[in-house]
This record gives C-alpha cells, structure tokens and sequence, in this order.
C-alpha cells in the first residue's frame, strides 16, 4: 500500500476516534487564555462555616474534597469557560445587573440527593429565588451572547455537600449519615458573586447588589 494513503487511512482513525476529539476538547479549553467562572448567591461567612463542617466530614470519611473548594453557594449560571483577556467584559455584566425583586428569605432544610452521585442541603420552594436565577440567565446572555447557555433543565436550588468525587460505593454510607440529620438555616441574600478557578479552589472575584444602580 502506498505510504500516504496508509497515512491518510491513520489520520481517518484518529478523527473518528471519541478519544480524538475529547483531547482535542480539553486542548482547546484548557489553556492558559480560557478559565473557568460561575455565578452565585454565595451563603455568609456564618453559614458558609456550618455548611463546611459537612464538607470536612465527606472528606474525612471518604476523601471527598470537590466541594470544598467552593464555598457554599446556589448556583444561578454553571460554570462556563471564558477568555481571560476578556474578563472586564464578565465584570461589566455583573456590575450592570439589577432587579426589583430585592431581598430574598432562602430557607435551607435538611439533605437530599441527586441519583448517588451528589449530596446537598434542600432549599424549599421560593418564587422569588426562581425569578432571580431567570433574570440572571437573561441578563448574561442578553449581555455576552451564546457563551452562556440558556438552562434547559428544571432549577433545583441546592448547596452541594459533595458531588463529583463521591463513589457511589461511599453514597449509601454517607446517605445513612444525613438522612437522619436536621438542619434548618436562613439567610437573605442580596447580590450576585462572580465566581473564578485558580488551581485549586473558586474565588469570588466581583459581587454585585441587585437592588442597587
């Protein structure tokens, strides 16, 4: 077989390959121009210290330690790549967010889980939590276009406990824990964190108050 057809034929492998496509991803994503940012309400320094005691558990029982670098938060917008040298562009959509909702009570009550893969605090029902994320989600896209992407998936506010690094063989040791716990706290938030990844933990690098100019 002649030799630039076998090379055609390697190259045709390769590009059909999900492996191909997946280094490809992270070549592309993970550099030193594009980092990683989300968007939250983020929990006092108060609760956000309770809220870590559960954290340090997982991580002693089971050597969870992904929610820990966060602190505890509701997510509004997922975490999403962005150009670093582009960042003033993020600093400005939050900075020009505003509502009329105002304050907001968020109650927090017991635990709950997604499959067995992520434990979290429950957050009951709350209209107006509901229509914060929305304006949220409005106003960034409105702002920075098809980077963000609109959320197709029913809004389930949580603060995670642990999640990507907890093995299901851990979850029902864990579950057995939290099932039985009672937690009840509440605090009324008032503003957006832009939150962004450095090596080894999310920093919250502006915040905004929504009920102000």
């Amino acid at each position: 077989m002649p030799e630039p057809l076998m090379e055609y034929q390697a190259l045709l492998r390769n590009l059909m390959s999900p492996c191909y496509f997946a280094v490809k991803y992270y070549q592309v994503n993970n550099t030193k121009t594009h980092f990683m940012y989300y968007v939250a309400i983020v929990c006092p320094d108060n609760l956000n210290n309770k809220i870590k005691g559960f954290k340090l558990w997982m991580q002693e029982k089971f050597g969870c330690t992904v929610a820990l670098k966060s602190p505890a938060h509701i997510t509004l917008i997922p975490p999403f790549w962005f150009k670093g040298d582009d960042e003033n562009m993020l600093l400005e959509a939050i900075s020009t967010f505003r509502s009329s909702i105002g304050e907001i009570d968020i109650h927090l009550q017991d635990f709950a889980h997604f499959s067995n893969r992520v434990l979290y605090i429950s957050i009951k029902q709350n209209d107006l939590l509901n229509r914060i994320r929305r304006e949220t989600e409005q106003h960034f896209i409105y702002t920075l276009g098809d980077i963000i992407k609109k959320e197709t998936r029913p809004f389930t506010p949580h603060i995670t406990i642990a999640n990507r690094d907890l093995k299901p063989g851990d979850f029902l040791k864990a579950w057995e824990h939290f099932s039985h716990k009672k937690f009840e706290e509440t605090f009324i938030p008032s503003q957006l964190s832009l939150l962004k990844l450095s090596p080894d933990k999310w920093n919250v690098i502006s915040e905004k108050n929504w009920t102000k100019a």
